[in-house]
């Protein structure tokens, strides 16, 4: 943990960045990411405005919601930026059809924060960039610096708090010192989200939309002169003493130098990422129809049977309970079974309609699906990771013993739920990833966290292997190592799975016109984007 005798604090230090970041300080290839994550989001807010239970959250916020300027997504109403902040990150959050950085899902406070907070304060579209930059590269330091502990993924529910008391007091004019108020306010009393109201229950679509606004409000409280603890990252009892089992404070550095932006990867399909290299592969082989095939088997690293263990309790294939859209996300059997019955796996699917239409057919389909770890594919994605996460530098941060206690506590099921897993389940998988390491040079690197080569380079490899065998005896075999939409993917990256993504859901809220006029507003800057929602 950080020398809680430094000069300067880490909130003080990341304030001060995030104060002093200048519009021409972005890389291009940044900027171009930034506009990637901005059709992205708007796409999976749209895209959820047909799912039932972002209705009932929309019945719920109407209810309390106060007039304003902006558009309340799904409705007729026009509302104040924190209504609809909040309406619009459990949007996006609810068919898990979002983006994600390296070490965290960025978008829904990172994108909307700086889009929607701009109706009331008036700042160009150049601000609102730099303020969605500074966000997503503070909530990737923060998850990456709790990355040995209970949460991961979409769990790490605090860093919305954290980017959005950062993008908003950015948009608000915050200098330095009130930045770093704004920011330990948000780190004061992050919330803590549990695996069982994620897995299932509406709860999901809360994820995101409460801890944004908390941010939102921290930044007005230390525009008021509110104070907060400075020393949140640095004192042994502040954040990362209580979401990580061994901290890494040097995850909180380098920024200006490794942009966490450029590992943006965009997903193609609702769900879990973990899914979406499995879903690539069955499409190139087809898919056959679900009539004609006998049984599936797909080879996956331990990320992702990790992901598909802590969904079972929720997405059992072998009772009768009919999934929802929140009960499959994290299901390989399930996401399969949709892609083979449908053609295809999109929000059209994913809703409690067609699921429930469709679900002894899924059922059955699903239960013919085998998923198993394969070590080689374990393998490419340890390799992939190692510049994120040099092994050296870790054991160093960490510390052996601590190292150690962590991993023995995941395997005990002391770290989430019994049979269930949860974040444990996922570090069970996340600590495989550096361990064992490929030589000695590897555990004596000294490579630092946020190397630029590192991030540069950075492929989000998630390898899946997937074979069909068709009643007929035949197998068809596909494998897919870094999803559509990915960093790293040279054939289909961030923009162009972006791009078809608006185009495709973006009619289901604004109509053809206005999506339209919304991608425009996107690729040139538009300053009033948030008058077109």
């Amino acid at each position: 943990m950080s020398d809680p005798t430094a000069s300067v604090p880490a909130i003080v230090e990341i304030a001060t960045w995030a104060a002093q970041l200048a519009f021409d300080d972005l890389p291009a290839d940044v900027l171009a990411r930034a506009r990637d994550q901005r059709r992205s989001v708007l796409a999976s807010v749209a895209a959820s405005t047909r799912d039932a239970a972002a209705g009932r959250v929309l019945t719920a916020l109407s209810a309390w919601a106060h007039d304003g300027p902006v558009a309340l997504a799904g409705t007729e109403r026009r509302v104040s930026v924190d209504d609809a902040t909040y309406g619009a990150a459990a949007l996006s959050m609810a068919l898990d059809f979002d983006d994600y950085v390296c070490f965290g899902h960025t978008g829904h406070s990172g994108v909307l924060v700086p889009l929607v907070v701009a109706a009331d304060t008036g700042s160009p579209a150049s601000e609102q960039l730099v303020a969605q930059a500074i966000a997503n590269e503070v909530e990737a330091r923060l998850g990456g610096a709790c990355l040995i502990g209970p949460q991961n993924g979409q769990l790490w529910s605090f860093i919305h708090a954290a980017g959005g008391a950062l993008a908003a007091g950015r948009l608000l004019g915050l200098d330095a010192t009130a930045m770093a108020h704004a920011l330990a306010i948000a780190l004061y009393q992050p919330p803590r989200a549990t695996v069982p109201g994620f897995m299932a229950p509406d709860s999901k679509l809360l994820t995101a939309a409460e801890p944004t606004v908390a941010g939102v409000r921290a930044a007005r409280l230390a525009a008021a002169g509110v104070t907060g603890p400075l020393d949140a990252l640095d004192n042994r009892q502040g954040f990362l003493s209580a979401f990580a089992d061994a901290p890494l404070p040097g995850m909180l550095g380098g920024l200006g130098e490794g942009w966490a932006t450029r590992t943006l990867c965009v997903k193609p399909y609702p769900g879990c990422a973990y899914l979406d290299t499995t879903v690539d592969a069955l499409l190139e082989l087809g898919p056959p129809p679900a009539s004609e095939v006998d049984s599936i088997v797909v080879d996956a690293s331990v990320l992702t049977c990790e992901m598909d263990r802590m969904s079972r309790p929720y997405a059992s294939v072998s009772g009768a309970a009919v999934p929802t859209p929140v009960t499959i996300n994290f299901s390989i059997p399930w996401n399969v079974a949709v892609t083979l019955v449908a053609g295809e796996l999109t929000p059209r699917q994913v809703s409690e309609a067609w699921l429930a239409e469709h679900a002894d057919e899924l059922r059955a389909v699903a239960r013919r699906v085998r998923l198993q770890h394969d070590w080689s594919l374990t393998r490419l994605a340890t390799e992939s990771f190692a510049g994120l996460v040099p092994f050296g530098r870790v054991t160093r941060q960490a510390g052996v013993r601590r190292l150690g206690t962590s991993i023995r506590r995941l395997r005990s099921g002391r770290g989430g739920t019994e049979g269930g897993g949860g974040g444990a389940g996922e570090l069970r998988g996340l600590h495989r990833m550096v361990w064992p390491p490929p030589d000695l040079a590897t555990l004596r690197s000294g490579r630092p966290f946020w190397d630029p080569a590192a991030v540069d380079a950075f492929a989000m490899t998630f390898p899946a292997r997937v074979r069909v065998v068709t009643k007929d005896g035949s197998e068809r075999v596909a494998m897919c190592a870094v999803p559509r939409g990915g960093a790293g993917n040279t054939v289909e990256g961030p923009e162009p799975v972006s791009r078809a993504k608006l185009a495709a859901y973006g009619p289901w809220l604004w109509g053809d016109d206005g999506t339209e006029s919304l991608a425009k507003a996107i690729d040139t800057d538009d300053d009033n984007l948030w008058r077109l929602l």
